[in-house]
């Protein structure tokens, strides 16, 4: 309505439109994403998931190695400040087990009486 009253030009109106379809494909990818994440969280955990199985490989480890950090850790950061950052290979896919255990484990809060 505002390109038909001359408030603004067909150009803008154009670049309005593209940027908006383009806001909604970013949505609709987002949302895509999401719901494959909640069928794979639906779906449960397997005992075979990568992660898992590395993790569950090392869960009691006095010492970290070599063969420990390659399979674990993907990159370790190390800044002037003596910060450290370390990501994880399987970060995402923990994050992911850790929520799907969350969201089914429950609690009986009931009590009997």
């Amino acid at each position: 309505q505002d390109w038909k009253d001359g408030e603004i030009t067909q150009q803008e109106y154009r670049d309005m439109k593209a940027d908006y379809e383009r806001q909604t494909s970013d949505i609709s990818a987002v949302l895509t994403r999401l719901n494959a994440e909640r069928a794979e969280l639906a779906n449960g955990v397997d005992n075979e998931h990568p992660a898992l199985v590395a993790f569950m490989k090392y869960q009691n480890i006095e010492a970290l190695n070599r063969e420990i950090l390659v399979e674990l850790v993907d990159y370790i950061k190390v800044y002037e400040n003596g910060n450290i950052s370390v990501k994880f290979k399987f970060a995402d896919e923990l994050r992911k087990i850790a929520e799907y255990i969350e969201i089914n484990t429950t609690e009986d809060t009931t009590v009997a009486g």
